[in-house]
């Protein structure tokens, strides 16, 4: 049972409570891949890319906000997201330059909150 798996008091945890979790979870997933949904539906031409961004937006609630954007603007000819997603190297170097922000800016957050 799940009570007993993470030690809480049986009688604390209801299948209403875990239903209730379960349902919360399923949302907040689909909120999260939203711009990916909306990029595959609309036929983005970078819905490929845009999906495999978009695992990266669990860290990072700006990332998902620019994600959104460009998955709703459907064409891709500005030259300056030409420069970024033109090739498939230049498509895996943005997949890259993302996550190492996304990993320094968690490791700062981390050493800040050690040093508290």
């Amino acid at each position: 049972m799940v009570a007993e798996a993470i030690g809480a008091d049986p009688s604390l945890v209801s299948t209403g409570m875990v239903s209730i979790a379960a349902w919360i979870f399923v949302a907040l997933c689909v909120f999260n891949f939203l711009p990916a949904i909306v990029a595959y539906v609309d036929r983005h031409p970078d819905r490929r890319l845009l999906a495999a961004l978009n695992i990266l937006s669990l860290f990072s609630f700006a990332l998902w906000v620019a994600l959104m954007a460009w998955a709703r603007a459907g064409d891709s000819s500005h030259p300056l997201i030409r420069r970024f997603v033109g090739s498939a190297q230049d498509r895996r170097r943005l997949f890259a330059s993302v996550a190492l922000l996304l990993l320094a800016g968690s490791a700062g957050t981390a050493v800040a909150m050690v040093a508290v």
